[in-house]
This record gives C-alpha cells, sequence and structure tokens, in this order.
C-alpha cells in the first residue's frame, strides 16, 4: 500500500512538473489576424506566439488569402485561397520557427505579407541563491534572403527579412556579379523583437546579367548573413513588363484601375481594357512611358454601374511587342450605404500646427465628416464636422493648432451618415522642433506669359527670422535671384515673387531657397514654358 501511495505522489510530481515548466501543455493561445483592413496589409504584419497556439485570420475585406511561403514561391504548408470579407481561417503551429506568408493576389504587388514566429515558452527555472548577475548575450539577429523584385534592365529591387532579436540592429544588402559580391547598399537601421521586411533599389546594373545578392545585418551579438539569391536583368530593350495590380478608390459609379509597367527601353503606350466580361470592351485614354525602370500607371474610369462586377487588365505596345497583364476585378458599392472613410499622410507639420487629410466617399448618403487626434490612440480631440455628399472619394482636411513640439501625434478620419459610420486606419506625425532650418517646397509657376511668370513656394520659418528668394534660370545653373523676402513664425505661408525679361519659346527652371540661423534649405527644382 505504501509502494502504491509512493509511485502516485510521484506521478503527481511529474504531472506539476510538466506543467510548471511546458506552460503549452496546460493552454495555448489564439493570435487573430485581420486581412485587408483598410490597406492591403495583414494586422499585424507580424505576431510571436508559442507552440500549440493557434493563428486566426478574419477577412476584413474581400480577394486575398492567406499562404504561406514567399510572393509566387508557395510552400505548401497552408494555403487559405483567395477569400470573401467575413471569412476565417485557422493554423495551428506546433514547432518552432519563423514562417513567412504572403496573399496570392497583393503580396507580388503590393508587399502583402506576414510572419509567424513561433519561440519556445519560457520555462520557471529553481530559484538560485542571489549573486552578481551576469550580463546576458545579446542574440545575434535572424536574416532571411527573398528573391529580387521589379528587375528591369538596369536596376533592380532587393528583399529580405531581419528580425532585430530586441537590439538595435544595421542590415543592407552585398550584391555583385559573384558570391564575392563587391557593393553593398546604404545601411538602415531596424529595432524590436519581430520579423521586419527589408528592400533596397538599386541601379547601375549591367543588361542581360546574373547578379548575386544576400541580406547581411549586425547587433551587438554579432553579424548574420542570409543565403545568396541571384536575379538576371532584362535585355537592353525588348517588349514591355507589365502587371495589373488591385483596383482602388472603388465606389458606386466609378473606381481607380492600377497596374505598374517597365517600357523596357522603348517608347510605349500603355492604357487598361475593362468591362463586365473579360471581353472588356472599354478602354482607358493611352498614356506614353519611356524608360527601363517600373513605374505606377493609374486611370480613373467612371460611369460604372452600382453593384457590378468588372474585370480589367493593363496592356501596353511597342516596337518589339505587346504585353497584358493578367486580369482581375473588382466590385462597385451599391448605390448608397455607410461611408468610406481612408486616413491619408499628415501634411504642413510645423512645430505647434499640421494639417489633417482623409478621403470620403459619402456613399450617395449626406454624410459628416472630421478626424479624431491625440497623443495617443485614445486620441481625445476632435475637428470640426464637415459636410460631404455624392458617390466619388473626396478629399477632405482639416488644419490643427496648439500642439506640443517634437511630439508623436496619431489621427484617423471618421465618417457617419444614416447608414453607419467608417473609421479611416490610426496614422501618425511627429511635430517639429520648436526652432530649426526652414522648411520649403517650390511650387507650380503661374501667370506664364512670353515675357513674365510668377513663381511660386511654401515656407516654414520654423520659428526663426528666415530670409527667403527663388533662384531661376534657363538651367539649374540658375543664375538670376528674386528680392530677398523677410518671414518668422512658425507656420507654413505662401511665398510669390514676379519675374519678367523672359524670352518666348523657353524652358525655365527654378527653386526656392530660404536661410536662417539654423541653415539653408533649397526646394526641389521645377520648370515652366513661355508661349
Amino acid at each position: 500500500m505504501k509502494t502504491f501511495s509512493r509511485h502516485i505522489a510521484v506521478s503527481l510530481l511529474i504531472i506539476a512538473t510538466l506543467l510548471a515548466f511546458c506552460p503549452n501543455l496546460a493552454s495555448a493561445a489564439t493570435v487573430t489576424v485581420a486581412i485587408g483592413n483598410n490597406c492591403l496589409c495583414f494586422s499585424p504584419e507580424s505576431v510571436t506566439i508559442h507552440p500549440g497556439d493557434t493563428v486566426h485570420w478574419t477577412w476584413s475585406s474581400s480577394g486575398h488569402s492567406t499562404t504561406s511561403g514567399s510572393p509566387g514561391m508557395p510552400n505548401g504548408m497552408w494555403d487559405s485561397g483567395i477569400q470573401s470579407q467575413g471569412h476565417t481561417f485557422d493554423r495551428t503551429f506546433n514547432t518552432a520557427g519563423s514562417f513567412n506568408y504572403y496573399c496570392t493576389p497583393h503580396g507580388a504587388c503590393c508587399g502583402m505579407t506576414g510572419t509567424v514566429t513561433v519561440t519556445n515558452a519560457s520555462a520557471s527555472p529553481t530559484p538560485t541563491p542571489t549573486g552578481t548577475p551576469g550580463s546576458t548575450p545579446t542574440p545575434t539577429p535572424a536574416v532571411t534572403t527573398s528573391p529580387a523584385t521589379n528587375v528591369a534592365s538596369l536596376s533592380a529591387t532587393l528583399n529580405g527579412s531581419v528580425n532585430p532579436r530586441g537590439a538595435t540592429t544595421t542590415v543592407n544588402f552585398q550584391y555583385g556579379l559573384t558570391t564575392s559580391y563587391g557593393s553593398t547598399t546604404a545601411t538602415q537601421t531596424k529595432t524590436g523583437n519581430t520579423v521586419q521586411a527589408v528592400s533596397a533599389n538599386i541601379s547601375g546594373l549591367t543588361a542581360n546579367t546574373t547578379y548575386h545578392f544576400r541580406i547581411v545585418a549586425h547587433n551587438g551579438g554579432g553579424t548574420s548573413f542570409g543565403a545568396d539569391r541571384t536575379f538576371t536583368t532584362l535585355t537592353a530593350t525588348g517588349p514591355p513588363v507589365v502587371s495589373t495590380s488591385a483596383a482602388t478608390l472603388i465606389a458606386s459609379f466609378s473606381a481607380t484601375l492600377n497596374g505598374s509597367l517597365d517600357p523596357h527601353g522603348l517608347t510605349t503606350t500603355v492604357s487598361f481594357q475593362y468591362g463586365t466580361t473579360t471581353s472588356y470592351g472599354s478602354t482607358t485614354s493611352m498614356q506614353t512611358q519611356t524608360g527601363n525602370t517600373y513605374r505606377n500607371i493609374v486611370a480613373n474610369v467612371s460611369g460604372l454601374m452600382a453593384s457590378t462586377t468588372y474585370h480589367f487588365r493593363i496592356v501596353a505596345t511597342n516596337s518589339a511587342g505587346t504585353r497584358m497583364g493578367s486580369d482581375r476585378t473588382f466590385t462597385t458599392l451599391s448605390t448608397t450605404g455607410a461611408p468610406v472613410a481612408l486616413t491619408n499622410p499628415a501634411t504642413l507639420i510645423a512645430s505647434f500646427s499640421a494639417t489633417l487629410n482623409g478621403l470620403v466617399d459619402p456613399h450617395g448618403l449626406t454624410t459628416s465628416v472630421h478626424f479624431q487626434y491625440g497623443p495617443t490612440t485614445s486620441y481625445g480631440l476632435t475637428t470640426s464636422p464637415l459636410s460631404r455628399s455624392g458617390n466619388t472619394y473626396l478629399n477632405t482636411a482639416s488644419g490643427i493648432s496648439s500642439l506640443s513640439a517634437s511630439t508623436t501625434y496619431h489621427f484617423r478620419v471618421v465618417a457617419s451618415n444614416s447608414s453607419g459610420t467608417s473609421m479611416g486606419s490610426d496614422s501618425s506625425f511627429t511635430t517639429l522642433a520648436a526652432t530649426g532650418a526652414p522648411v520649403v517646397t517650390t511650387g507650380s509657376a503661374t501667370n506664364v506669359t512670353s515675357s513674365s511668370a510668377t513663381l511660386n513656394g511654401s515656407l516654414d520659418p520654423h520659428g526663426l527670422m528666415t530670409t527667403v528668394s527663388f533662384q531661376w534660370g534657363t538651367t539649374t545653373s540658375y543664375g538670376h535671384t528674386t528680392a530677398m523676402q523677410s518671414q518668422t513664425g512658425n507656420t507654413y505661408r505662401n511665398i510669390a515673387a514676379s519675374i519678367s525679361s523672359l524670352t518666348t519659346h523657353t524652358t525655365y527652371h527654378f527653386r526656392i531657397v530660404a536661410t536662417n540661423s539654423a541653415g539653408t534649405r533649397m526646394g526641389s527644382d521645377r520648370t515652366f514654358t513661355t508661349p
């Protein structure tokens, strides 16, 4: 009997020890990831869980998938298939490791990727006598080299991912004609303890040539190298390279069609075909493009029918041939419904003020629009409401003031009508320091005649007495300067100067230039041509 009791006691002790040191045996967690929540993204993009935990994906919009692997390179571990809004998909992870995944339609074109990192749960060790604690070694960063994208004749985009593992980490790419590489991209700094995507654009390459590359990351724990990958640049000239991207700004009777194009060294015409079937039937206006780099192509279409599915694709032609992107679809909104709200980046960010921006489709009903803002995602402050109506996306902006210098603020747009309320995603901005070098932007020339023009720009003196003028001339050496103006304060203001004695049928360059005790800033170069 004593032996039996002793066996029971030993069994209970073993079970208690397993539960203490293997918490996953006791309980498992479920982590939710939203798909397409007002963006082409997974939210959150990266999650860290323990063996036995489950990731629960929920579709916030239609036309997305969660597929294991890298864009265009599924590894077969899981694939939800392309699903509609409201769908869910679960997967339980039982082994430690880093698992990349992507959206099949939007991974390659739009960077819609995510990562699940599975780490063993920390056990609770038996306490030891207190002594002088030793320093914990910094773990080396974890890196993965991903396939290159936007591969053109003379340029490409290198991709990878890094987990800094809790330490400030520098990361870049090595590339060259051999595995000795020889060239390095600019260094980027990453922090945190999650897997983060890293990309770098490279140029000055040779056409029709194979290049090697890998990601490299360094922190206090050491240096990590990703696996070697290769890509081959395109020939110097050839048929255009096209890709159809997802439609955006989809309203009841209109939408924006998107795609990417590399003209491949030849003058290329590009447009979109669209219609209610794959026979299309309608075509957007032709655009002409040249060069050897990828660029986004956009076309707005209107006169559509509400609650209707449309097909579209990008089509490009040059002297070497015609290429068509894959077919994509979108469905227009109903005639009326809850508003659609999108938060856009803040602009005119000064020391104590900023302008908040958003896009709102009132969706056929009178809609009230405002912004929430504050130092946290609890916001706390609200702009005055604005009234909007119609069935197209409208720019909405509100200026805010009485902010604190050198402070990060969060904000989002909020729209309400009789069918419901929609909130844009959270965005943030950081106000400028109380004083500093001036901030300038060169605007467009106006009132252009055969002999005169008005040069325009914007200026924030950034809290210091600032002198501002325009440089102008027939080359980027300029040669002429307008009269100096003096400005002070911490808000943006328009700056204008008239110039004369110009020559007909001549292209002129100009830029705004401002100087204060903290430095000199120059706006970008702009041009105009006299009639």
